[in-house]
């Protein structure tokens, strides 16, 4: 169920592309990689501002509520588990699947990162197959392979910075 009556959508260029926030009016309902079938609206402003911070390297963790309710129980827990990958970290799928309580349910997880409405949000570029490669991904492998390597760019200068801040 959504917080409010109408979707709309603001859009937002990034290093990725264009991408589209969707709103209820209360909580984020969609993020999408292509124009979506709403009005065209200011929908999402503090989530298109945390996202703009996130492109820029200042933002590593998201302040956006999540309508968890709107998901099966499955997808609520292991969405909430994919929200605690930190930024510039990955995980299997396997590994995910074990941090959500259900250790035999690395498909099921799989399964639940292709029907993430709210990438990036929720980290789904962050899992990967077992064997290092990448999977799938709702915006195309290309997106988030882009996605971990501005992620892997920030983690590196901030530790190039820690590393300068503490010989200095």
């Amino acid at each position: 169920m959504s917080g409010g009556s109408s979707l709309s959508f603001s859009s937002l260029e990034t290093p990725i592309g264009w991408i589209y926030v969707v709103s209820d009016g209360v909580f984020v309902t969609e993020i999408a990689f292509e124009r979506p079938p709403y009005p065209e609206g200011q929908a999402g402003g503090a989530v298109a501002r945390q996202l703009k911070e996130y492109f820029d390297g200042e933002r590593f963790v998201f302040d956006i509520g999540i309508n968890y309710g709107r998901f099966s129980m499955f997808y609520s827990v292991v969405y909430k588990a994919l929200r605690e990958i930190p930024y510039g970290v990955t995980c299997s799928y396997k590994e995910l699947a074990e941090r959500a309580g259900s250790p035999s349910a690395a498909r099921a997880v799989g399964q639940a990162m292709s029907h993430n409405p709210i990438p990036i949000i929720l980290p789904c570029h962050r899992v990967i197959a077992s064997d290092g490669s990448l999977g799938g991904y709702s915006g195309g492998v290309a997106i988030k392979e882009k996605l971990l390597a501005l992620e892997k760019q920030y983690v590196n200068a901030r530790k190039d910075t820690e590393i300068w801040t503490r010989n200095h």
